[in-house]
């Protein structure tokens, strides 16, 4: 008979135990949902609100804020790239750093530059003169040229710019397929004017 009542004591605890962890269970579910639902009354956050993309380097040391209807997402660099964005469309942003070049003005290091440039494609046309320009009142140079793509038969527009700064020159290389040429007429100057030293 103590042996029945033992087990019925047993079998009573393991209910109560049960019990007890499914009370806090449904507590927790409970005040998770609630948690949830005032969160939705709070502002909306504003990053979902911003109609830009902010993106970093890994360093922190610079950041570029575009348009996220350039569907623009973030690669891991390669070579010496400080930020490279790529999108389904082939837009392709890379951003690098160079230090001052002594006894050299920057006209010449551009002209230098196109000119080693080139001579990697096989195929290329409408070359640009070098220009000089201001952005947020620091000198820039620019050149641009179209080239044809080996791998997939394509033409692109290439535009390069090196924009000088207090510690040294960033060079921005924008391409993208000469068809959507309309579509980023605004891309190279966007880009200049988001483009931040932190």
């Amino acid at each position: 008979m103590n042996e029945i009542f033992e087990y019925r004591k047993k079998l009573n605890i393991k209910k109560i135990a049960l019990a007890i962890i499914l009370i806090l269970f449904i507590v927790i579910m409970i005040l998770d949902l609630v948690s949830e639902m005032t969160n939705k009354k709070e502002p909306i956050n504003v990053d979902s609100q911003n109609p830009n993309a902010i993106f970093y380097d890994n360093n922190n040391t610079i950041s570029i804020e575009l348009s996220k209807q350039y569907e623009l997402s973030r690669y891991k660099p390669s070579g010496d790239y400080l930020i490279e964005l790529r999108s389904p469309s082939n837009l392709n942003i890379f951003i690098s750093h160079q230090d001052f070049i002594e006894n050299r003005t920057l006209s010449s290091i551009v002209s230098s530059d196109l000119r080693s440039y080139i001579e990697e494609y096989t195929s290329y046309s409408n070359l640009s003169d070098v220009t000089e320009f201001t952005v947020k009142d620091k000198t820039a140079y620019t050149y641009s040229f179209h080239y044809l793509d080996s791998k997939t038969n394509t033409p692109y527009y290439l535009q390069v710019v090196w924009l000088e700064s207090e510690n040294g020159y960033y060079i921005f290389d924008i391409e993208f397929p000469l068809e959507n040429l309309n579509n980023y007429t605004k891309i190279v100057n966007e880009t200049l004017e988001a483009f931040t030293i932190l």
